[in-house]
């Protein structure tokens, strides 16, 4: 091959490779059809970043874990660790709140999560504070210069609690981490007074070091006791209503709920009383996976039933993109995911065994509400021709 034919030849490679042209938005995805290109902007890098970390905390944590037992010199960590692992109650016990940190929910990396779809909070309606600063609270002292010598501040009970129901499930409650989990969404200041634990299965909290992780970011399990005693504590619950049997719903371009027959976080506000129900709702939230259905007889189907049956949870099968590549992986698209806060739904009285009447009244309430939610913003958010569908 001459030198001639060479230089043609490459002038045809390059002139079919894809090329870039204008600025880069740094929260939409790229017209590539395959491989990250090496001058994506550093800012998009940190989004792919932070969501990968979260994606994939749970392996790396265990490993983390199961390398510290592997190893003498770190025993003495990892032996007292544990003990303190088997015998520690918290993520059920209501009392995960004093392991939250406001440091670790504020760190930069959950505003880079939140960016990287992006996820957007938007309350319609003004909630009350649970807690408000008290007016007798003493103020700090300007000669205390020392952290241990200055006051705390002291807050009083003025409002009532909440019980945030967030729809639709999604693959994994992606708008619901990015919002009540962290404060890359500015929860605290949007609905200030309102501290907010995000609820998952108990099983989350049986894997040593991610247990922790998650209730560093105020995350407890879903049972029953555990939502009771954070009423009884004044702090507020968001609860993912339709659970696992939602997740193998439809995905992209649809919106199907889980929702006729779940009328037990109704119940828990009646028992707590002072309770506010209030319907959430995040457009965009099935859009970042694409959901594989298999057929109702197949052995896949039966498989992902015997699972929710018997270890409470299950695994859709879905794909998205990869981290260096747009075609196949486990990282969600980038789509946007709004999630809107509705109006409160107040439960003033409290009764230790509510009636199947009263359930039914403020469980047919909470579906009235949330369908205004939907299709009162449905036409702002790109969902105008969706049409909300409660299938069970």
């Amino acid at each position: 091959m001459d030198n001639s034919e060479q230089q043609l030849r490459k002038r045809k490679f390059f002139s079919q490779a894809p090329t870039f042209s204008g600025s880069w938005n740094v929260n939409s995805e790229p017209a590539l059809p395959s491989c990250c290109p090496l001058r994506t902007p550093i800012p998009r890098r940190a989004q792919t970043a932070a969501l990968a970390w979260h994606i994939s905390a749970l392996g790396i944590l265990l490993t983390c874990y199961l390398y510290s037992l592997a190893n003498p010199l770190l025993w003495i960590i990892s032996i007292p660790y544990t003990i303190f692992f088997l015998f520690d109650k918290t993520p059920g016990n209501g009392n995960v709140m004093s392991r939250a940190s406001p440091w670790f929910k504020s760190l930069p990396i959950w505003k880079r999560y939140c960016e990287y779809f992006p996820i957007t909070l938007v309350k319609t309606a003004e909630l009350r504070p649970t807690f408000t600063l008290s007016k007798d609270h003493p103020k700090p002292s300007v000669h205390h210069k020392w952290f241990w010598q200055r006051s705390e501040p002291v807050y009083e009970r003025t409002g009532p609690r909440y019980i945030f129901g967030y729809h639709p499930h999604g693959v994994g409650c992606l708008g619901a981490f990015g919002v009540f989990s962290t404060e890359g969404c500015q929860w605290s200041k949007l609905f200030p007074g309102i501290p907010v634990s995000l609820l998952t299965l108990v099983t989350q909290f049986h894997f040593p070091f991610y247990r922790d992780y998650l209730m560093a970011l105020g995350i407890s399990a879903v049972s029953r006791k555990n939502c009771l005693k954070m009423l009884e504590k004044d702090y507020s619950v968001c609860i993912v209503v339709g659970g696992a049997r939602e997740s193998l719903l439809k995905g992209v371009g649809s919106v199907e709920l889980v929702l006729n027959r779940r009328k037990g976080f109704i119940k828990l506000a009646l028992e707590a009383g002072n309770v506010c129900v209030v319907p959430t709702f995040a457009f965009g939230e099935t859009d970042c996976y694409n959901i594989i259905e298999p057929k109702q007889d197949s052995l896949s189907r039966k498989v992902q039933h015997w699972m929710k049956n018997n270890w409470g949870f299950t695994i859709p099968l879905f794909y998205a993109r990869g981290l260096f590549n747009y075609d196949f992986g486990f990282l969600p698209f980038r789509k946007p995911i709004t999630v809107v806060v509705g109006r409160p739904i107040y439960i003033e009285k409290k009764s230790e065994e509510p009636k199947s009447e009263e359930l039914d009244y403020y469980h047919d309430l909470y579906i009235k509400e949330l369908n205004k939610l939907f299709y009162e913003n449905r036409d702002k958010f790109g969902f105008s021709n969706v049409e909300l569908k409660i299938i069970s």
